[in-house]
């Protein structure tokens, strides 16, 4: 009977066979399922040949880790760790963590009685810590990761890698053959030795120190008593030698041969590299520093001798991007049936200079749609300005709207132009309209009648040609009705009117949003981030009542914390919790949603949950709905939601 003890999760199972074959992986048909995302369909396998446990990678994505060392193939002894992603597999039994790690007679005699690696496992070796050395810039992991596969491949117990500052040799990594660090490394190898490599350049390979003639004076030797001893220099390309590969065994005799003697020279070649790739980079990073530095001293005495200046250019530049620039639908993300009725009633919008009214909740885009009406429609060669009524004071509100003269009020130094008269020609945007008081809504009404203002303080009128977009997250019908609202200003405002669907209402929207965040939000020059399955499966339960705008707040959270790849940890606890509403909060009392665009969400939401919950399993799966297998595969097909 053999036993593997499976952790994954904080969770501890075991597993034990008499089988001669058990394959690990991420499907739920393999001898032992796994979830990691890291880890590939069928990751690799067990073969049990009498006593002899062997494990095989299986080509793997992402590899396999026997004790910390990617293997391909590996003979297992009892208490080693096998690793995938986040998951760790112990053979046998699982070690005390604070066990003892002293090198014994039995781990010497393993390795070295252990078959040398063959070309083909070399070459791979190295492949993979080529792979690695280049997706890291972080000078200490890369020459750990380089010491510990020399260590391992060359069936070592110590690695020093030892460089050479001003003459003098310096441990840089001393790591064991558990990949643990080395206490007090600057005695714990022979340091004449090192000496000698470095200063002939060449290597040095011996089956027994301590009785090799060679050796016979040196101090360290005596000290130290190392059997088989292997060491490398390494090489700028200038050809001057920076430092050593030195590896030993302190017990077995003969451990060492020339094929791993080629193996150390290549580790030894990469240690080089990573030195000479990690000092160009801190190189860079002072001059990148340098160059900073003076740049900001140059913008400082620029904005101090021409800051006026840069910001009318600014503004120019700004006036001009908003003339030029042409909103397009195609800046709208969405292909849900709710948000192709938008797009087909903005077709008719937008060719008309009639006021228009978007309703719809907080954060559902009213703004980016009133910029698709304007630079789509005949005003767009004019200005477009956007105003939030609920943002000015009360007390400043109408000077804002329709301007001011000089002497109006304390403070009004100069006449000023409303934003009226600013938008003249183009388009002015209201947002929040139902915050405005019943004096400033009647002062309103009279402008949208004789299309004219006056200012603040002021007696003559202004003329204006102005089309007006208004938005509002509240029921101004209602408010009509109840007197807070002007029944005649509302359907001056209302005469073309536009409902934004909430979000969770735009069935197939979510993932194209979010691919487009991730895109838009990354800094510049680096790849979007991925986002996991579990992630993504924790937005589409989450009902979302702040809509694009709570999304987008979101993604730019998660892009500032998570790593390369974001996972459902990443997501805040306020999205993980799920609904935290019922689907009809937040929309409007007139609003009718389509029949089939709220079955498909709850039938799409209801099996995904299903398949969660079954782990896949359809059959178990269709139990929970309540339905047959049969109906549960057609509706995924229906739906698009196979894996």
């Amino acid at each position: 009977m053999t036993t593997f003890i499976i952790v994954e999760d904080d969770q501890t199972r075991d597993f034990k066979t008499d089988k001669d074959e058990i394959v690990v992986g991420r499907s739920s048909q393999n001898d032992i399922y796994i979830r990691d995302v890291k880890a590939s369909r069928k990751h690799c396998r067990f073969l049990m040949q009498g006593s002899q446990v062997t494990l095989v990678d299986d080509m793997s994505q992402n590899g396999t880790l026997v004790n910390g060392a990617h293997v391909d193939r590996k003979a297992l002894s009892p208490g080693d760790c096998i690793e995938i992603g986040a998951v760790k597999i112990f053979y046998d039994h699982q070690p005390d963590e604070a066990g003892d790690s002293t090198w014994t007679e039995q781990d010497a005699a393993r390795l070295n009685t252990a078959p040398l690696p063959s070309e083909g496992d070399r070459l791979e070796r190295l492949q993979r810590i080529a792979a690695a050395l280049n997706s890291e810039m972080d000078l200490d992991r890369i020459l750990n990761l380089i010491m510990d596969h020399a260590v391992e491949v060359c069936q070592a117990e110590r690695g020093f890698l030892v460089l050479i500052k001003n003459g003098k040799m310096s441990v840089t990594v001393a790591r064991n053959f558990q990949q643990e660090d080395i206490l007090n490394p600057e005695v714990g190898f022979s340091t004449t030795i090192a000496e000698k490599v470095a200063k002939t350049g060449d290597p040095i390979l011996t089956v027994d120190a301590t009785s090799d003639e060679r050796f016979v004076s040196f101090a360290s030797i005596h000290e130290i008593a190392p059997r088989s001893v292997l060491c490398m220099p390494f090489k700028e390309k200038s050809g001057e030698t920076v430092g050593v590969v030195y590896i030993d065994n302190r017990i077995a005799r003969g451990v060492f041969a020339n094929d791993h003697l080629r193996t150390l020279q290549s580790f030894a070649h990469f240690a080089a590299g990573a030195i000479h790739r990690a000092q160009l980079y801190r190189n860079n990073e002072r001059l990148v520093s340098k160059l900073d530095a003076a740049l900001g001293e140059l913008r400082n005495k620029y904005e101090e001798q021409g800051g006026r200046l840069r910001e009318m250019t600014d503004a120019l530049k700004l006036r001009q991007d908003e003339l030029e620039t042409k909103y397009s639908y195609h800046q709208i993300i969405a292909e849900s049936a709710s948000m192709r009725r938008v797009f087909h009633l903005l077709d008719k919008v937008v060719e008309s200079e009639e006021p228009v009214l978007i309703e719809g909740a907080n954060g559902t885009g009213k703004e980016l749609i009133a910029r698709a009406i304007h630079f789509n429609g005949p005003r767009q060669k004019g200005p477009f300005v956007a105003e939030n009524v609920a943002a000015i004071p009360e007390t400043l509100i109408e000077a804002e709207l329709f301007g001011h003269v000089r002497g109006a009020f304390t403070g009004a130094d100069r006449d000023k132009p409303g934003l009226f008269e600013v938008a003249s020609g183009g388009t002015l945007f209201m947002d929040e309209v139902a915050n405005m008081s019943f004096e400033l809504q009647k002062k309103l009404l009279r402008v949208l009648q004789e299309k004219e203002v006056r200012r603040v303080g002021g007696k003559k009128s202004i003329r204006v040609d102005v089309r007006i977009i208004s938005a509002t997250n509240r029921d101004l019908r209602q408010m009509t009705e109840t007197g807070e609202f002007r029944e005649d200003l509302f359907y001056r405002m209302k005469v073309l009117s536009i409902n934004l669907p909430l979000l969770r209402d735009r069935e197939g929207d979510l993932p194209l949003l979010v691919s487009h965040f991730l895109k838009t939000f990354t800094p510049s020059g680096r790849p979007p981030k991925q986002i996991t399955p579990q992630a993504m499966s924790a937005f589409e339960a989450y009902t979302w009542p702040g809509n694009v705008r709570e999304l987008e707040n979101e993604i730019r959270r998660m892009i500032a914390v998570a790593g390369d790849v974001i996972h459902e940890e990443d997501v805040s606890e306020q999205v993980r919790g799920g609904a935290t509403a019922p689907h009809d909060r937040d929309a409007l009392p007139d609003q009718v949603r389509n029949l089939d665009d709220l079955v498909r969400r709850v039938e799409v939401d209801e099996i995904r949950k299903a398949l969660r919950v079954a782990e896949s399993n359809k059959t178990r799966g269709a139990e929970l709905l309540g339905i047959s297998r049969f109906t549960l595969q057609r509706k995924i097909e229906k739906y698009g939601l196979e894996s």
